[in-house]
């Protein structure tokens, strides 16, 4: 559905004992109720992506987060057909057989209908362990995903400290959506020897602790082989799906090929895939590429491996024409009809974001750039991927759209001052919730409770003070009002990013926290650095006294 246009819908009786679509006519289906509908406008976030869109996309749908509060879906000329805001940032999402859609992002694991409803959602900790970046589908019921764990070894042989108590590795497990159940596969720590400096990859900063390996795709070949994308260690691996063993390791430490030519190297790369004849396909970053291999430059990269020879060797690339350097994010996927959609992150203005769909001969189908001058919190100027290969959204046909993309951005109206605007009404409808309450409680900042929020306020207050994340811990009065995942811990953990629900303005922050609808006996919140721990912490007794109607 395209916003703000005017739909008329008619309902149909159909024969049941037809089941090709194809054959229902005016002999198998009778006409009944008719009406008419006028969708609304885009979100605000989203209205205010100005888009330049040149050609048509071979693909229905390509599906996004655009910015990255929202998922989207566009149609082949690049207009919004649906949305999904999800508070906090998004990332990978994968649509799974039966429509739903799966996303993993923030430690969480989401599973939502196409009509938005949360049907599935795991909070990191336990067996589900720590979801990051990017989930597969293996089948009907099972997903693969990434997940991290802190890992303590002892480095002083190496300059280092006798325990490192800031480093991550990854780690793969499988979700069965059925039963439930969640099975560890695969531990980076067992396949390499990590306190090896050879084998650790270079150190990426993970929040405020780091990662030596940085997965940050996975994907599932032609003979079922898991395909990883390690960013740390400019390398791509895979998996036996039989023994979780590695089969393979291309470019970075102890590649099994040689690069005949340097060039064909890629640095920092994403979404990497095995394609049905073997190739590779990655989105090449090109972060810390040397000099005398071309510098800082990124292009969607396929490479053929010759086993017996045991080498590498480029036979395709797209790289555009100015370049556009995407130092991190971005995604290259093969097409079923043999073209390729790549995606550039960038910033919003300059250079712009970039989706292009190229053909096997490198040339543009299609294009659409997005460039914004100013994005408000908590709204990313960054889209992570976009996929194609997706027929519906639930099971519906497509109409073909116009040949011209709406464009979304209308003249001044979506201005900084026009956000400005609306920070200022937000941050002023807060400040208004709490005129004449009690202060509930006080650390580095004060706590009121306001009807069904929970509102923290600090002034003066900078940037420097909000940057660490919030933790919320919410304590039911029963133990039926927690998800099954939260019983064994005993409350709902709510933690969030300042930028997704609080505003600062004027030298002075507020962010208000909605709270559950069951009995609240305590809460518990304050701030934290992950693998530091707390930086302050409070706590309301029986918070559902204090609350003023």
């Amino acid at each position: 559905l395209r916003p703000e246009t005017t739909y008329d819908y008619t309902i149909f009786v159909v024969d049941g004992s037809v089941t090709d679509e194809a054959a229902v006519d005016g002999a198998h289906a009778t006409a009944g109720p008719r009406g008419r509908f006028t969708t609304g406008p885009l979100p605000l976030a989203l209205a205010a992506i100005p888009m330049q869109v040149r050609g048509r996309s071979s693909q229905p749908l390509i599906l996004s987060d655009q910015p990255r509060a929202y998922y989207v879906f566009q149609d082949e000329v690049g207009g919004i057909v649906w949305y999904h805001y999800h508070e906090g940032l998004v990332g990978p999402i994968a649509q799974l057989p039966a429509g739903s859609l799966l996303f993993a992002r923030g430690g969480s694991l989401v599973e939502i209908t196409p009509l938005g409803a949360v049907v599935n959602r795991f909070a990191r900790g336990g067996a589900a362990g720590n979801p990051h970046h990017d989930v597969a589908v293996l089948d009907a019921e099972r997903v693969i995903y990434l997940s991290r764990a802190r890992f303590v070894f002892d480095d002083s042989a190496n300059g280092g400290p006798a325990q490192d108590a800031s480093g991550f590795a990854d780690q793969l497990r499988v979700w069965d959506r059925g039963s439930g159940h969640f099975e560890q596969v695969w531990d980076s720590t067992e396949a390499w020897d990590l306190p090896d400096p050879a084998q650790r990859g270079a150190r990426t900063r993970t929040g405020s602790n780091f990662s030596w390996t940085h997965l940050n795709s996975v994907s599932i070949g032609p003979r079922g082989n898991v395909v990883l994308s390690s960013r740390a260690r400019n390398q791509v691996v895979s998996l036996s799906a039989d023994s979780w063993t590695i089969e393979w390791q291309l470019n970075g430490p102890d590649s099994d090929y040689e690069f005949p030519n340097p060039n064909d190297r890629f640095y920092g790369q994403h979404t990497a895939a095995q394609l049905d004849d073997g190739n590779v396909l990655l989105f090449d970053n090109g972060r810390g590429r040397p000099d005398a291999e071309g510098g800082a430059y990124s292009r969607a990269l396929e490479l053929r491996l010759d086993e017996a020879a045991g080498t590498a060797v480029k036979v395709w690339e797209y790289r555009p024409t100015p370049d556009i350097y995407s130092a991190s994010g971005s995604s290259a996927y093969r097409l079923s009809n043999g073209n390729t959609l790549i995606n550039f992150v960038a910033r919003l203005s300059d250079p712009p974001m970039t989706v292009v769909e190229v053909d096997a001969a490198g040339n543009e189908v299609f294009r659409v750039v997005a460039r914004q001058r100013y994005v408000p919190r908590p709204h990313s100027s960054r889209r992570y991927r976009a996929y194609g290969g997706i027929e519906s959204i639930m099971g519906e046909t497509m109409l073909r759209p116009p040949a011209a993309a709406p464009a979304y951005a209308r003249a001044a109206t979506f201005e900084k001052e026009y956000y400005l605007a609306k920070e200022r009404a937000r941050f002023e409808e807060l400040a208004a919730a709490l005129d004449g309450r009690q202060r509930a409680a006080g650390g580095v900042f004060d706590l009121y409770l306001a009807g069904d929020r929970l509102v923290y306020a600090k002034e003066p207050c900078a940037r420097a003070d909000v940057r660490e994340r919030f933790f919320l811990h919410v304590f039911p009065a029963g133990e039926d009002d927690l998800a099954a995942d939260s019983r064994e811990q005993g409350f709902d953990n709510l933690d969030f990013d300042f930028w997704t629900r609080g505003v600062l303005w004027d030298g002075a922050c507020l962010v208000a926290a909605t709270l559950p609808e069951y009995e609240i006996v305590r809460l518990r919140t304050g701030q934290f650095i992950s693998g530091q721990g707390q930086l302050w912490a409070a706590e309301i007794e029986a918070p559902a006294a204090a609350r003023k109607p």
